[in-house]
């Protein structure tokens, strides 16, 4: 199958509005996160640079529902950058960024603080169930998963 009828197939795809894309320049850590969220029935793209993530972001804006990403990241472009641009395409859905502090964004992104990959699956799975349930706040359900275990 050439990637253009792969292309095709994916814009038909109902599943990919569900799509989460992740973006980390530690590739061990971006394809063990990857794999997790597969194994729970996610689809996934992966990206290592900012720049690499705004092409996706710009270019598949359609298939991408779901945001993560580490906020420094090699090249021009950080995680901060690319959740802005996330924000565009969903406004009313979080980002989840990977960062040195954990907190909560006036944006309503959900900031973890150096999170292991079990950590970053289980907060992704729960802002998607969260959402999909119709629930207004995650604060109270998420807060006790921001530091690295």
């Amino acid at each position: 199958m050439s990637s253009k009828q792969a292309l095709q197939e994916d814009a038909m795809d109902p599943v990919l509005k569900d799509c989460i894309l992740i973006v980390d320049g530690d590739l061990n850590f971006r394809e063990r996160l990857a794999q997790e969220l597969r194994s729970a029935s996610y689809k996934v793209l992966t990206a290592g640079t900012g720049e690499e993530a705004f092409v996706i972001l710009t270019r598949r804006s359609h298939q991408i529902g779901w945001f993560y990403s580490r906020a420094v990241l090699a090249g021009l472009i950080d995680g901060w950058i690319l959740a802005d641009e996330y924000r565009e395409i969903h406004p009313d859905r979080p980002a989840v960024i990977s960062a040195h502090d954990a907190r909560f964004t006036a944006r309503g992104d959900i900031v973890l603080r150096e999170p292991t990959v079990d950590v970053a699956s289980e907060t992704m799975r729960d802002v998607i169930e969260s959402l999909r349930q119709g629930q207004q706040t995650m604060a109270a359900g998420l807060s006790g998963r921001r530091h690295a275990a």
